[in-house]
């Protein structure tokens, strides 16, 4: 008899930066939910990305919690940025989809089985929050949407590319298409959700944009104003890495 364990159908990659108050009971929640819709076909990859609270205490309490649910940990330090976390997580995925999603969980978790059916017919499958039949439960600040509207027409204009929501939380990607695309990443912090949608359109994957139900939660680490300003210099970065 084959020794071999058997291979994960799905991934979900979720990156974690100082989450020790707001992980749980969210995560916890949303375990039972995907067992109940998914059954054993998926692993959990928790990328604790240099966090400087109780992150890595509470990630080996939910992982030793949901021992039955096959859950990796990866961890390093100092704090690396979530692109440098997403990378990661991705690259060391084994599932023949890959699922990202942020560790709030504020996108409806309907959304990520949709998703997941959608990958039969397209490589890359991403979320809007501005899409005209997005459901919003609770709002982002007018300062926020603001802002995030602003560098997505900057970004559309800048890159050529033609997406109504770059930095939605929850993407889907075939494993082909994201081991391609990550491994050739380069930015580290916040545009990297532009650089892989950037590569994704160059390359010429079939790409899906699907409104999602989601509610704001707080606690985020983006810093609007000086994260749009460093946001724009990586901008500048992914022409200088990709189009020379």
């Amino acid at each position: 008899m084959s020794n071999n364990k058997q291979l994960p159908e799905i991934s979900f990659v979720i990156p974690c930066y100082n989450e020790a108050q707001r992980l749980e009971p969210g995560f916890s929640a949303a375990m039972e939910f995907f067992v109940h819709r998914l059954g054993p076909r998926f692993e959990i990859i928790l990328v604790n990305d240099g966090s400087t609270d109780e992150t890595a205490t509470v990630l080996k309490e939910v992982q030793s919690k949901l021992s039955d649910i096959p859950i990796r940990i990866i961890e390093y330090w100092p704090n690396r940025g979530k692109g440098f976390a997403v990378k990661t997580g991705i690259l060391a995925a084994q599932g023949q989809k890959i699922v990202q999603s942020d560790a709030d969980f504020s996108v409806d978790l309907e959304e990520a089985i949709k998703f997941i059916e959608k990958l039969d017919e397209y490589d890359l499958v991403i979320g809007s929050k501005k899409h005209e039949a997005t459901q919003s439960l609770r709002h982002q600040s007018v300062a926020r949407r603001f802002l995030g509207k602003g560098f997505t027409q900057l970004t559309n204009l800048w890159l050529g590319i033609n997406f109504s929501d770059i930095t939605c939380g929850l993407k889907a990607f075939r494993q082909e298409a994201a081991k391609e695309i990550f491994s050739q990443q380069r930015l580290k912090r916040w545009a990297y959700d532009a650089e892989i949608l950037f590569l994704a359109t160059k390359k010429g994957y079939k790409i899906l944009e699907l409104p999602v139900r989601w509610h704001h939660v707080e606690g985020s680490k983006v810093m609007p104003f000086l994260d749009i300003i460093r946001s724009f210099k990586e901008l500048l970065a992914i022409r200088w890495y990709h189009c020379r």
